[in-house]
């Protein structure tokens, strides 16, 4: 193995590590071009333009170019690749990028090693330090990326994460290297050792580069799929899947007998707002009333956007009376809410209860509808519970199954012989 890798020029390797940045920059600007506008694309193809252009300025180590100026210009470079690497995985987890005291950092570097003779000078102390530095921002970002969880993302993540670990861990390889030895008498050491790092280092450009890319593409995905299932504008469920959760909440209702309600919410006056304020208001008066709705539910219940100023909310092990009071809480929240320019709106609220076994789903959507539009016509403002008009009927036929499947109770066999007798 060793003849093997002494035969691979360490200028070469230099090149194809060149090479990997330019690569990276194509990659993130073919992935903007493609559709994905994640801002730390912007962060991560500059981050690969910094690794190109330095590792081509550390080939040009030789006579009649100043050798030290180079290596300087060359390793700032370097340095300012990494350094966005980590601004660009801040700004992909939605946190400041820390790119302005980042650079300023390498910028300081390179200015201490043009101004101080003892560090220009010195090639191994110049060695230490920028592999130190390389070396700890990878690890930040790889910290930050394993730490970072989301549904769906956090493999994602963390494949990217072991992907800089691996490098920080080749860097730290090469510290030691150079720390072993008493002095460096120049950048280009022909050891295996030294090698098989670099090697790694090469191999990391491009493993970085399809990585990043995985991960962009599957939080891209996740966000469609949140986007088919979700209202954008509050954050709440859509239309689309309160017809899968309604088929299961009365599955398990018609099952165990357990009630299940709802609630039907309509905005009071929202054309009026919209007119009077804008659309803009109007919007912000519709995640305003999501908010509260969300802030003031069980996290069993859930609450969906049916379109406009329209919302539903599905109340499980919930009977009507219960169900109404919850109505009558929200409405009052949602009056007490103040909204730009001190205003405030009302909600009028439909009431029902869903008899799983007896009705449809779409039954009960029109009764709860129908509750709604009484309390329209009453005034707004207000809450109105419409129950099924076999709701009683209907009670007593739970109440009896749930006996018969419990079984003859003491008292009741008791009394079963004595009659018998």
């Amino acid at each position: 193995m060793e003849p093997l890798l002494l035969q691979l020029d360490i200028r070469t390797l230099a090149f194809v590590c060149g090479l990997g940045g330019f690569l990276m920059t194509a990659a993130m600007v073919g992935i903007r071009v493609a559709g994905t506008r994640h801002p730390a694309l912007f962060d991560w193809a500059l981050a690969g333009a910094c690794f190109g252009i330095g590792f081509q300025l550390g080939l040009m180590l030789v006579p009649p170019w100043p050798t030290w100026l180079l290596a300087a210009l060359a390793n700032a470079l370097i340095g300012a690749g990494h350094c966005l690497v980590l601004a660009g995985v801040r700004r992909y987890l939605e946190r400041p990028s820390w790119a302005r005291p980042l650079l300023l950092l390498i910028a300081l570097v390179l200015l201490a090693t043009l101004l101080f003779d003892g560090l220009r000078g010195d090639l191994r102390l110049r060695v230490l330090l920028n592999l130190a530095l390389y070396g700890l921002i990878d690890v930040a970002a790889a910290v930050l990326l394993w730490r970072a969880r989301a549904v769906d993302l956090t493999a994602w993540r963390r494949l990217v994460a072991v992907v800089l670990g691996v490098n920080s861990a080749a860097i730290f390889g090469r510290f030691l290297y150079v720390m072993a030895q008493p002095q460096l008498p120049t950048a280009v050491v022909r050891d295996p050792l030294l090698i098989s790092l670099l090697l790694v280092n090469m191999v990391f450009l491009f493993v970085l580069i399809t990585a990043l890319a995985v991960m962009l593409f599957r939080a891209k995905a996740v966000q469609l799929h949140w986007l088919v299932l979700h209202d954008p504008m509050t954050g709440l469920l859509n239309r689309r899947s309160l017809l899968e959760r309604a088929e299961r909440e009365v599955a398990r209702s018609a099952r165990y007998g357990s009630p299940l309600s709802l609630l039907m919410l309509d905005i009071d006056a929202f054309k009026a707002i919209n007119d009077r304020h804008g659309h803009a208001q109007g919007d912000e008066v519709l995640r305003q009333v999501a908010a509260t709705l969300q802030a003031n539910l069980r996290d069993t219940d859930v609450a969906f956007r049916l379109g406009g100023e329209e919302f539903l909310v599905i109340l499980p092990a919930t009977a009507a009376v219960v169900a109404a009071e919850l109505a009558e809480r929200l409405r009052l929240a949602i009056a007490a809410t103040p909204i730009r320019g001190g205003s405030t709106v009302t909600a009028s609220i439909g009431v029902t209860e869903v008899l799983a076994r007896r009705e449809k789903w779409e039954d009960a959507v029109d009764r709860a509808d129908a509750a709604l539009y009484r309390a329209k016509h009453e005034g707004r403002d207000r809450a109105v519970l419409l129950p099924h008009p076999q709701a009683a009927t209907a009670a007593a036929e739970v109440v009896a199954d749930d006996l018969r499947a419990a079984g003859p109770t003491p008292m009741r066999h008791a009394r079963d012989m004595a009659h018998e007798g």
